[in-house]
C-alpha cells in the first residue's frame, strides 16, 4: 500500500511539472501587409455587375450584383499587380450572354497601406462614347482633426467639367466654387472645413444640376461608448472624411435603375475613431 501511494505521488508530481512547463501561447495571426480597395459601379446603361480578382483567392475581395451608383466598403486586399475582371450579373434567370459578358479585364497596381477606389465608368453598349473603362483612384485619406475633410470625383459621363459650391442649406445662394473645374473622371483634392451641414451645389456651364438644389452630405451619427455604439462618419462628426461621387443619369430604356438626373453618392472614406 505504501509503495502504491509513493508511485501515485510521483506520478502526480510529474504531471504537475509537465503542466507547469513553458507556455508558448497565445498565438496570433501573422500581420499581412495589405492594400484596401472598394468598388463602384458608374455604368448607366446596363445590369448589376460583379467585380472579381481572378488571380488568386486569399485577400481578394469582390462585389456581387453591384447596381449602378452602388459601392462597397474598403476591404483588405493583397497588394501587387492584381488581375481584375468585371462581369454583368443581373441575377434571377440570366441569359448566356449575361453570365459570359466581361466588361473589363485589367491589371491594377496596388501598394500595401494605401486605399483605392476602383470604378467602372462609361457606356457598355456598342457604339456609345465613351466606352466602358476601369478607373483606379488612390484615396489619400487625410487626418481631418476636429474638422471634416471633403472632396469631389466627377464620374458624370456627358457633363464635362463641373464646379461645386458648399452651402449650409439647399436654398442658400451658391457661393464661389469650393471645388473648381473638376473634369470628367478627375478627383479634386480634399478640403478641410468645420463640421455642419454641407449641401453640394453642382453647376455645369453656370447651370445648377443634381436634383435642382444639390445634395446634402450625410451628417453622420455621434457614437455612444457606454452602449458600445461607434460614430458613423458625416459632415457633422469631427474627424470624418467623405467623397462626393457625381454620377450621370441612367440611360432611358436600359436595364440600369431609373435615375433621371445627375446625382451624388457619399461613401464615407474614414469614420471618426
Amino acid at each position: 500500500m505504501r509503495a502504491k501511494k509513493i508511485r501515485l505521488l510521483l506520478l502526480t508530481g510529474l504531471l504537475a511539472i509537465v503542466g507547469c512547463g513553458k507556455d508558448d501561447g497565445p498565438f496570433f495571426a501573422p500581420e499581412v501587409p495589405l492594400a484596401y480597395t472598394r468598388f463602384i459601379n458608374a455604368v448607366p446603361d446596363t445590369v448589376t455587375l460583379d467585380f472579381r480578382f481572378v488571380d488568386f483567392l486569399e485577400y481578394s475581395p469582390y462585389a456581387i450584383q453591384l447596381a449602378f451608383r452602388g459601392f462597397t466598403p474598403y476591404q483588405g486586399t493583397a497588394p501587387g499587380s492584381r488581375h481584375l475582371r468585371v462581369f454583368t450579373d443581373p441575377g434571377g434567370s440570366p441569359s448566356l450572354n449575361d453570365v459570359t459578358n466581361v466588361l473589363a479585364d485589367d491589371q491594377v497596381a496596388l501598394e500595401a497601406g494605401k486605399y483605392y477606389t476602383i470604378a467602372l465608368v462609361g457606356f457598355s453598349r456598342a457604339g456609345q462614347t465613351p466606352s466602358v473603362t476601369l478607373r483606379v483612384y488612390e484615396d489619400p485619406i487625410p487626418d481631418a482633426g476636429a474638422n471634416v475633410a471633403l472632396r469631389v470625383v466627377n464620374l458624370a459621363t456627358g457633363l464635362g467639367a463641373i464646379n461645386v459650391g458648399l452651402t449650409a442649406a439647399s436654398t442658400d445662394p451658391i457661393p464661389a466654387a469650393t471645388f473648381s473645374n473638376v473634369a470628367y473622371l478627375a478627383a479634386s483634392p480634399y478640403v478641410t472645413r468645420p463640421t455642419g451641414n454641407a449641401w453640394f451645389r453642382v453647376t455645369s456651364e453656370s447651370t445648377e444640376i443634381v436634383s435642382g438644389n444639390g445634395r446634402q452630405a450625410p451628417v453622420g451619427i455621434a457614437g455612444d461608448p457606454l452602449n458600445f455604439q461607434t460614430t458613423i462618419g458625416g459632415s457633422g462628426q469631427p474627424g470624418s472624411v467623405l467623397t462626393a461621387w457625381v454620377f450621370p443619369q441612367s440611360v432611358a430604356g436600359s436595364r440600369a435603375p431609373s435615375v433621371t438626373a445627375p446625382s451624388i453618392v457619399f461613401p464615407v472614406d474614414k469614420h471618426p475613431r
